[in-house]
């Protein structure tokens, strides 16, 4: 069986593998940068890394909200890129039914799967960005001057 993190967005439960979850952080406030995708709300230095921060709500095609200070980043790492979801709050890890998933389910990145929570929505992370967002994304991170201060 396979274990998932549960977060929510709109009180909706949201889920992406948890093996591709770095860890849970509380949110900051991420600084803004010119030129980036509108998915993108800016980066944030996670102990001397450059993180992007991606506005899942964007992603999801839901109405924006700013970060406030009980919400929490999803840091992941897929590939060789480390990003950041921008989610209302971490649920708890979930395990995965495998006898019960909805393809029926047309939201843009994923289906309803049965979890040991209840049915949730799965995120894939390369259904919430483009390829061409994903090398903005690597472009960023590589010309992101190192970090001096402690994030």
């Amino acid at each position: 069986m396979k274990n998932i993190l549960v977060f929510e967005i709109d009180e909706r439960q949201l889920g992406i593998s948890a093996d591709l979850v770095v860890e849970v952080v509380r949110a900051v406030t991420p600084l803004s940068l010119p030129r980036v995708p509108e998915t993108v709300m800016g980066i944030i230095n996670l102990r001397g890394e450059v993180v992007p921060v991606l506005d899942t709500r964007k992603c999801l095609r839901l109405s924006a909200m700013p970060v406030r200070h009980t919400d929490h980043l999803v840091i992941i790492r897929d590939d060789a890129l480390c990003y950041a979801l921008h989610a209302d709050r971490a649920v708890d890890l979930a395990t995965l039914q495998a006898d019960a998933t909805d393809d029926e389910d047309s939201e843009p990145a994923g289906q309803l799967a049965k979890t040991s929570l209840g049915f949730v929505q799965l995120l894939n992370p390369w259904d919430l960005l483009s390829a061409d967002d994903r090398a903005e994304l690597a472009s960023i991170v590589s010309s992101a001057p190192a970090a001096e201060a402690n994030g």
